[in-house]
């Protein structure tokens, strides 16, 4: 009886460690806390220490600081106590302190975050930077977008990422990355042993791409670099009427002259570009696709903007209480030359450029919501089509104006289409690109989208366009070249473009640059990117075995002139490619949804 009894302990004993390991097993799956096994590896991860009064906690640091700081006490935290920090800026992230880590080991990650920006959630992901132990980058892992809800749309949201520590780490670094402009406040941060249960994320490919021993090359016809010429476009009910003091040489100008300035420029520009064959992207305002607006229609409803002030940036606040219209002259643009450039369109279109967004109403980007991007790009897509031309895939944000935007906002230009853009924020916290780094950037969070760099080209900033060129050349990138068609009219502004022009075709013609409007050159990175790849040994002689190559185009684009990169010098080519260069293979033709294969031999 004794016996069977203490047996009985026994196993009732074995079956409590039992549970409780899975317990535990499970918690740890979760990077829940587990006593003695799971602890927090962070270091002030309370944020409760700021020895230096800095507004950022002790061993915590930022992409961009100022924008990044510790809440008030109490204020936007999960229990009402004790402080969270806030992030803004969809360029900006929160670092941690860095934490040893073992290679081979699991770490998970378990954090709350809040946007402070009513009604719409946001998303945010984090990254896990592996440090050898002289804090050299090894590798890093992102996790998943994730929802960050907001006070009226359910509150605080979970944060969860794990990854395992790769061979040769010594260091971990965790950062938090939003993915629009929105307010975020992070709080109850967690680092845990554990969380094997949490996959990483696959990286998106961008530029040259490994494959295998192949790489595939970033632009056509093995070219080093990609550029395009672009205007924005403007008619006097574009961004002249409602110009802005800030970042606006000409504000202070009347702006019908300004408007027969920019209708003027389409014929100085066509001349310019032709003797060359260079195709640009002009960014046409919506008035800039209308004959005339007799009708009397109001567009996107004319609304009233009550943030057109001069606290922000405005010369009065009279646009504050007018509406955005008020001024059309609801005429022709026979008797209205300088607000209806409609009649203008045709010629762009026959001489091959393209017509892109610049916004309908010329409004700021980052200060309007959701439904305002929906009616400006429904009637931009309404005029676009009345004169032949496409709805917009890229848009070049008036006056910069990217800063702000909010993650419904990116949801709406996502949704119309718009697979690029450009004139993007040059605040650090905003910043999606810059031609000081000329890539073009998948939009975080959006990466469907691409943000790619310009420089503003003047008669006084030529000479650096020039130098701009040969390091976007040498970095393998893309830069965009701008200027308000308004600016390339007198002799000296002329003089300057054709002298960039004439130095940009010399790069193209010399095999060097690949010369597209933006939106072709955008379009052709997103499509590189889904370009599948398969190789194999083929039999032959020893040393001399041919490699074959078989490479399909699930985009919906075109990829003729894609060119791969062979890990030997070419003796012999079969297959669909036009030209050998030492190990290039250069592809006739790569139509969407097609493959084609090749086999090479070594020299």
């Amino acid at each position: 009886m004794k016996r069977g009894f203490l047996i009985l302990l026994m196993c009732c004993g074995l079956l409590g460690i039992g549970g409780t390991a899975l317990l535990a097993r499970e918690r740890l799956a979760r990077c829940a806390y587990v006593p003695f096994l799971s602890g927090d590896l962070l270091p002030n991860s309370d944020f409760a220490r700021d020895a230096d009064g800095d507004a950022m906690p002790d061993g915590w640091s930022a992409a961009v600081a100022g924008p990044v700081r510790l809440a008030a006490a109490g204020d936007f935290t999960v229990t009402g106590q004790g402080r969270s920090v806030q992030i803004l800026g969809i360029a900006n992230a929160l670092r941690s302190p860095t934490v040893a880590v073992q290679p081979g080991a699991s770490y998970c990650l378990i954090a709350q975050a809040l946007a402070d920006q009513a009604p719409a959630p946001t998303r945010m992901r984090v990254r896990f930077s592996w440090l050898d132990a002289g804090g050299v980058l090894l590798a890093a892992d992102d996790s998943a977008w994730q929802t960050v809800k907001t006070p009226e749309g359910g509150g605080w949201s979970v944060l969860r990422a794990g990854f395992r520590a790769p061979t040769g780490a010594a260091m971990l670094q965790l950062s938090f990355h939003p993915a629009s402009d929105d307010r975020i406040y992070l709080d109850e941060v967690h680092l845990r042993h554990g969380g094997w249960a949490l996959v990483p994320l696959a990286p998106a490919p961008s530029g040259p791409r490994a494959v295998g021993p192949l790489v595939v090359e970033p632009w056509p016809e093995g070219r080093a670099a990609a550029l395009s010429f672009s205007f924005d476009w403007e008619t006097a009910m574009g961004g002249l009427i409602h110009s802005r003091s800030v970042d606006d040489p000409n504000a202070d100008q009347d702006p019908i002259a300004r408007a027969l300035r920019m209708r003027e420029g389409v014929t100085t520009t066509l001349d310019l570009f032709r003797p060359y064959g260079i195709r640009a992207t002009y960014y046409a305002t919506g008035y800039a696709l209308l004959l005339g607006n007799t009708e009397h229609q109001q567009f996107m409803g004319n609304p009233t903007y009550t943030w057109a002030t001069r606290q922000n940036g405005w010369p009065s606040d009279v646009w504050a209480t007018m509406p955005w219209f008020a001024n059309d002259p609801y005429q022709t643009f026979q008797r209205a030359p300088a607000w209806y450039f409609g009649d203008l369109v045709s010629q762009l279109v026959r001489a091959g450029h393209d017509i892109q967004s610049h916004t309908f109403s010329h409004f700021y980007g980052g200060f309007v919501g959701p439904a305002d991007w929906r009616a400006d790009l429904e009637a931009w897509r309404v005029a676009a089509a009345a004169r032949g031309v496409p709805m917009a895939r890229s848009l070049a944000f008036p006056w910069s104006s990217s800063g702000g935007m909010s993650y419904a906002n990116w949801d709406e230009l996502e949704a119309a289409g718009i697979t690029s853009v450009t004139r993007t924020s040059r605040q650090p916290q905003y910043r999606l690109a810059s031609y000081r780094d000329p890539h073009c950037r998948p939009v975080p969070g959006h990466e469907r989208i691409l943000a790619c760099p310009d420089f503003y080209l003047t008669e006084h900033s030529a000479p650096q366009a020039r130098a701009l060129i040969d390091q976007t050349i040498a970095a393998g990138g893309m830069l965009d070249l701008w200027a308000h068609t308004e600016e390339v009219v007198a002799p000296a502004q002329i003089a300057a473009w054709e002298e960039v022009v004439r130095y940009a075709a010399a790069q193209r013609d010399a095999g060097k640059l690949w010369i597209a409007p933006l939106a072709e050159i955008a379009d052709w990175q997103a499509a590189l990117a889904k370009v599948q790849i398969e190789d194999q040994l083929m039999p032959g002689a020893a040393g001399a075995a041919p490699l074959r190559i078989r490479i399909t185009n699930p985009s919906s684009r075109d990829l003729a002139g894609l060119t791969i990169r062979l890990p030997f010098s070419i003796q012999r080519l079969e297959g669909d490619a036009s030209m050998v260069h030492a190990s290039l293979v250069i592809l006739r033709s790569l139509p969407s949804g097609r493959s084609v294969e090749v086999t090479a031999w070594p020299a």
